[in-house]
């Protein structure tokens, strides 16, 4: 359209040949338009600042009248003469006349209060506010003169406060006046409005023409003219006169001249003598304390109300000769505001008329010639978009227009059949060759071939494009189009799978939103989430890349569902961390939990305490009853622990039948309480395939009391109080104190001085020799390590090996004993004196079932070449129990080489006879606690005896320790026992000494060693 109507177009050039003339029109006729509607808007604002003035002037009579009546009174008053007496006696009642200009002064200040309240005037005052003001002194003012008590300079100091009101209104008004640009005279309307003083000044002041003017106005009520007002200033200067000349005593001839003929009074000679100015004068003290005028009070009394009279009559005749005038400016400035919005409206028609004919000869002249031009603009238009389709035009308008019409039509028909056979192409069918011949001339020719090609490459084009989507759609991993701002434009299969939405339902939805955490398109890479239609959650690996050529930004976005393998991981994760078994938290997270709650806690505000759990006789149920009974046990008290805790304490399986609980913020003594609620809890009875176990526990406390203990530091302490806890006879709870902690220290100074021990050679082997009791015979040796610890003497195992058997060491210190003494028993086997002699050496648990005793004893024999049959391995049974099954294992490839096994301090374990059928042994050794007591017939005695006639039955060997008293060697001969050793036979000592004390054959003497 703005090209049809452009400045270039033939339709603009005409227009703007027509619009011209008119617009040059329409400007006069507004610039009239707008000079009447601003005279009428003058003349109508300066009507209403008249009215206003009329206003104030309808203020100025009654405030004059009130003032001269207040003034007359308040001589009368002076005078002391009784207002009842001058009413009789001149024959009029003054105070009606003040009560009249009373009711006309407030009607007056009401008015103005009403209409014109905010008004603010020149000073800066506000109209409401000042008449507040004047009211407050007229009331005050009246109050006064009601009783008699007036004074004159008062009371005109109270009337000059409202006439000074009535001369700010006027400025107010002649300001907003000279502001309008009005026509009437601002000083002539101020003059009329003004205070009687300034009235007299203009009729003085007027012109004969003006006067003649001022004659023909009258009132608004039609009584007063302006000659009566130049008849009533007259008169009342006449009475003045005679006043003056009554009370001066002067110039009589005067006062009889003017009393006989008023008129004669010069205007110009009357001055500013007026009403107000005649009652201040009656007032004065010069008149109220004149001797004569004292005497003459009644004669001067009348002269007075005569004066006060011609004052009310000229005060009157003012008063209707300015509304007149008022009333006679406010009807002409409303009468020149009429006749401007009748100009005004008269010159509105004519506009309307004017353009309604210019538009509608406009209208015609364009019709017939500009309307078939802009059609063949817009068809050229929409045939150079591609708007094809549209109707031929009607050959209208003239006849080149028409020739131009028709070769256009036939052109746009043209078209229409190549985009007709394009679309074909295009759609996959096959075009018309009729229509595409039809195609005219060289660009037929063109069409034609352009239509081949196409039709071939699209051919191409669409196979490529169904292998392309079925590679997609049978994809296994969901394959998404994407907008840049992440809505959805294709999907495949794999996609609505994983989704749980259609493929045909996807299309316009927001990718990114279908995501756990609703991101952007950037955050789509790595492991995401993505919500399911059905609420659930898929893990997904994502990966996306921008499509190259596209005219928008469009990303493909390829997902692979790993749910399978995070569920997998997170199993992973979880059995990392807790133990299969009982499903309790294992060691690593219960290091990690003690370390979390270390790190946020406080050794005196909020301490952490651990308790060890150690259960007391489990290896008796896992041995004697199968390890899945032991299973089932273990389970059970898995669940107790767990159901005996609170929210903030937290349990784990360390290994084997050893739990470990963390207490965050308990305290020593609410730990307590938890171990006694735990020890409670595991004493009562387990109930497992019809069987019932009876347990106990022994538990370790310690509390993180210092800011730099660690987690391992921590367990350490309970361990070392729950091995207190079963020295004291178990099923316990030991806190750990100072008295445990000198014990740690004191095994701490020992293992790090047993780590240098081996490297300087402070370990030397003592022999304790062994008897063959039937034949007194030495039947070997038992190999004793003893430490030469610098500072400290030498120290028995006792001292050192329980520190040793905690740390690696033990293996270490067992590997050196095992070579020494292999060494020292080739050397006995290549000495004919020795050769039969064996030795029996000691081994720990902890060795057999973690370390690599079999290559460690295989290495000593390799290197000493002695023979394995002269060697006797030695093994406390407790640590038997730990591990009997993988034990046995052990020991049973031991006794394959042709090595003795023998169980130490036999009798001290639990349910011992019962291990007697699953171990394979060689020999037991009689603990010395039982061969102590053999002397006294009694339980241990008892005891002795059937573990020697338990060693003939099973074919065992007997050996009895601690041999201390000639009557302990007699009882265990006389109840056949094997072998002995202890300090009556022989004590232990160095291999010097016992190679000697071998040397002698006889044995049935004890020999000091």
């Amino acid at each position: 359209m703005i090209a049809r109507w452009g400045p270039r177009s033939l339709a603009g050039r005409m227009l703007l040949l027509l619009l011209g003339p008119l617009v040059i029109l329409v400007m006069l006729v507004a610039t009239q338009l707008r000079t009447q509607r601003t005279t009428a808007s003058d003349s109508m604002v300066l009507a209403d600042r008249i009215e206003l003035m009329a206003e104030v002037g309808a203020l100025n009579a009654p405030a004059a009248f009130e003032q001269i009546a207040s003034l007359g009174l308040v001589q009368i008053d002076a005078l002391d003469i009784g207002r009842a007496v001058v009413v009789g006696y001149v024959g009029y009642d003054m105070t009606v006349y003040l009560d009249t200009a009373r009711t006309a002064v407030d009607a007056a200040l009401n008015r103005l209060a009403e209409r014109h309240p905010d008004v603010r005037l020149p000073d800066g005052s506000i109209v409401g506010e000042r008449i507040a003001e004047v009211r407050r002194d007229l009331d005050q003012q009246r109050s006064l003169l009601d009783a008699t008590n007036a004074d004159a300079t008062y009371l005109a100091a109270a009337t000059n406060r409202m006439l000074a009101l009535v001369d700010d209104l006027t400025s107010y008004v002649i300001n907003d006046a000279n502001t309008t640009g009005s026509t009437i005279d601002s000083a002539q309307l101020a003059s009329l409005a003004a205070s009687p003083l300034h009235l007299v000044e203009l009729v003085n002041a007027l012109s004969g023409e003006a006067r003649a003017s001022a004659s023909v106005l009258t009132s608004p009520d039609g009584t007063t003219t302006g000659e009566d007002v130049y008849r009533a200033m007259g008169a009342a200067d006449a009475e003045l006169a005679r006043y003056d000349a009554y009370v001066t005593g002067s110039d009589r001839d005067a006062w009889t001249a003017l009393q006989r003929d008023p008129s004669i009074v010069a205007y110009d000679a009357l001055g500013p003598q007026i009403d107000v100015a005649v009652a201040e004068r009656a007032a004065s003290p010069s008149a109220l304390t004149d001797p004569t005028m004292i005497a003459r009070k009644p004669e001067f009394v009348q002269f007075l109300a005569s004066v006060q009279q011609a004052s009310f009559a000229r005060l009157a005749a003012y008063d209707g000769y300015v509304q007149a005038v008022l009333a006679d400016d406010a009807d002409e400035a409303r009468t020149v505001g009429d006749d401007a919005d009748r100009a005004a409206t008269i010159w509105l028609v004519a506009l309307i008329v004017v353009a309604a004919a210019s538009i509608i000869a406009l209208t015609v002249t364009l019709r017939a010639t500009v309307r078939p031009l802009a059609d063949l603009a817009e068809r050229a238009r929409h045939i150079g978009s591609g708007e094809l389709g549209d109707a031929p035009l009607p050959l209208i308008g003239p006849t080149d227009v028409r020739e131009v019409t028709a070769t256009v039509n036939a052109m746009a028909a043209t078209i229409d059949i190549f985009d007709d056979q394009l679309g074909l192409v295009i759609a996959g069918r096959p075009s018309d060759p009729t229509a595409i011949a039809s195609l005219p001339g060289a660009f037929g020719t063109s069409l034609r071939a352009s239509i081949d090609q196409l039709s071939d490459v699209t051919s191409r084009l669409r196979e490529s494009e169904a292998l392309a989507q079925a590679i997609v759609a049978t994809a296994a991993d969901a394959i998404w189009t994407i907008e840049g701002d992440g809505r959805i434009v294709t999907a495949n299969h794999a996609a609505a799978q994983m989704l749980g939405i259609p493929v045909d339902a996807q299309p316009g939805q927001m990718l990114t939103v279908l995501l756990d955490r609703p991101a952007g398109v950037r955050d789509l890479h790595g492991e995401v989430e993505f919500k399911r239609h059905d609420g659930a959650r898929v893990s997904v690996l994502v990966s996306r890349s921008e499509v190259p050529g596209a005219p928008t930004t469009l990303h493909t976005v390829f997902a692979k569902d790993i749910s399978e393998r995070k569920r997998f991981e997170e199993r992973l994760a979880h059995q990392a961390r807790h133990d299969a078994l009982t499903g309790l938290p294992n060691r690593l997270a219960a290091f990690e939990r003690l370390d979390d709650a270390l790190a946020t806690s406080h050794p005196t505000v909020r301490p952490v305490t651990v308790l060890f759990v150690d259960l007391d006789g489990f290896k008796n149920i896992n041995d004697t009853r199968g390890h899945a009974s032991g299973d089932r046990v273990l389970q059970q008290v898995g669940m107790r622990l767990r159901a005996g805790l609170r929210d903030s304490e937290f349990v784990a399986r360390l290994g084997g039948d050893e739990f470990l609980v963390i207490a965050d913020g308990s305290g020593v003594d609410l730990s307590l309480q938890l171990a006694d609620r735990i020890l409670t809890a595991l004493a009562q009875p387990f109930e497992v395939d019809d069987e019932m176990f009876v347990l106990s526990a022994s538990v370790g406390l310690a509390v993180a009391d210092q800011l730099d203990v660690d987690g391992l530091e921590l367990v350490r302490r309970a361990d070392v109080a729950v091995y207190h806890a079963k020295q004291q006879g178990r099923a316990r709870c030991v806190v750990f104190d100072s008295s445990l902690q000198d014990a740690v220290e004191a095994s701490a100074e020992i293992e790090l001085a047993l780590h240098q021990a081996l490297a300087r050679g402070e370990f030397e082997l003592h022999f304790q020799p062994i008897v063959d009791l039937a034949t007194n015979e030495p039947w070997g040796a038992e190999v004793l390590l003893r430490w030469n610890r610098p500072g400290h003497g030498q120290l028995l195992p006792e001292k050192f090996i329980p520190v040793a058997e905690r740390s690696p060491l033990i293996f270490e210190i067992e590997r050196w004993v095992l070579q020494r003494a292999c060494a020292t028993l080739a050397e006995w086997q290549a000495n004919p004196e020795y050769s039969n002699l064996r030795l029996a050496v000691n081994v720990s648990g902890r060795h057999l079932v973690e370390g690599d005793i079999l290559g460690d004893i295989a290495a000593a024999l390799r290197e000493s070449r002695a023979d394995p049959h002269g060697l006797e391995i030695e093994l406390t049974e407790t640590h038997l129990l730990a591990d009997l099954e993988h034990a046995n294992e052990i020991l049973s490839k031991i006794r394959e080489w042709g090595i003795d096994i023998a169980v130490d301090d036999f009798g001290t374990g639990y349910s011992s006879m019962s291990y007697l059928r699953q171990l394979h042994v060689d020999t037991i050794k009689i603990d010395r606690t039982f061969i102590a007591l053999t002397q006294q017939a009694g339980y241990d005695r008892t005891i002795v005896e059937v573990l020697l006639q338990l060693g003939e039955a099973l074919g065992l060997g007997v050996v009895a320790e601690g041999v201390e008293t000639d009557e302990q060697l007699q009882f265990l001969t006389s109840r056949g026992c094997g072998r002995g050793q202890g300090f009556h036979l022989a004590r232990p000592m160095p291999i010097d000494d016992v190679e000697r004390w071998l040397g002698v054959q006889d044995v049935a003497t004890p020999r000091a060693s």
